[in-house]
């Protein structure tokens, strides 16, 4: 019995260190530049980290549906804001909470939408391989960095060098493909609410006390999706603002912005594309204005390359 004891102890024992050095060994394989030359991986929270630090006036958290309907390049170039979509397909809400704290580190931001329809995505609903990557890979970069090894790129061998890549969508996903609603649905008004997991309200919980720690106005949002808006979930996200004094901005209820489900979705009513996208980045950055939290720093020297990104930016929508 005392053998089978040790053995069991020696074992835990083993499988503790073979952690640890996994996880030490992680760290020291992220690229020390975050260019794809470099092997980065382009997921929301290290494209975030290409730009150059505390430059981002605003972020949003959130999945598919941000980075198709918010388009910081159309903000920029009338507003003169500065906003980065911090975004990953399918996203669940504890790496919404991640790419929320990465992105403070480097940026702070003043304000942070985050896409509370994620809030209703349960973990155990996504494939596997999805949750393997929003996880284990997060968490374990040497799952995904094993051969930098090889390059003089380490993050403990380079930590000096330049972000120089220059990102020109800023995490936006241009859409120009139509493919609007063709079937018509009921919306039953009602005062029942959705329920939120809670590993979600968990998690959720960390993004406030974050923003608050941090001095970020935290907003919640649902942009527009004619597939997945119901009353319930309207409801529960309205009874999570009342709950911690956050603002809701809600884009679906009524169509406050005259979104045409027939021409400016690519999926039916799931994604925006660009002329939907247009129409809510424009009201994100009146919305930005009225907060006067933001400055406009189109004319300022330091913020030249968003004006050079620009101008990529509309030559590639030709």
């Amino acid at each position: 019995m005392k053998d089978k004891l040790i053995i069991v102890v020696k074992s835990i024992l083993f499988a503790l260190i073979f952690a640890l050095i996994y996880y030490g060994l992680s760290y020291l394989l992220i690229p020390g530049n975050n260019t794809k030359k470099y092997g980065i991986i382009k997921t929301g929270e290290f494209e975030i980290l290409q730009e150059e630090e505390n430059t981002i006036d605003a972020i949003f958290i959130g999945d598919s549906v941000v980075y198709s309907a918010i388009s910081p390049m159309e903000i920029w170039n009338e507003f003169g804001y500065t906003i980065f979509d911090c975004v990953g397909m399918s996203q669940l809400t504890p790496i919404s909470y991640e790419m929320l704290y990465e992105s403070i580190e480097s940026q702070h931001p003043k304000v942070a939408f985050f896409e509370a329809d994620v809030l209703f995505r349960d973990e155990k609903n996504i494939p596997i391989d999805r949750y393997f990557d929003q996880t284990f890979k997060k968490f374990f970069p040497l799952s995904t960095y094993h051969n930098n090894w090889k390059e003089k790129t380490l993050k403990f061998l380079n930590t000096g060098d330049d972000f120089t890549e220059l990102n020109v969508y800023k995490g936006y996903k241009y859409i120009h493909k139509i493919k609007g609603v063709t079937e018509q649905k009921e919306l039953k008004e009602t005062k029942k609410a959705m329920r939120i997991p809670k590993a979600n309200l968990d998690a959720f919980q960390k993004m406030v006390d974050l923003s608050e720690e941090k001095n970020v106005k935290l907003v919640l949002i649902t942009n527009p999706n004619y597939y997945n808006f119901t009353y319930e979930r309207y409801n529960a996200i309205s009874k999570l603002a009342k709950k911690y004094g956050l603002e809701y901005i809600d884009l679906n209820k009524d169509n406050p912005l005259k979104i045409d489900w027939t021409k400016e979705t690519k999926d039916r009513g799931v994604h925006l594309n660009y002329w939907g996208a247009k129409k809510v980045s424009k009201f994100i950055g009146e919305y930005l204005k009225k907060t006067g939290l933001l400055e406009d720093h189109r004319n300022d020297e330091k913020y030249q390359s968003w004006n050079e990104a620009y101008r990529i930016y509309k030559n590639n929508l030709k």
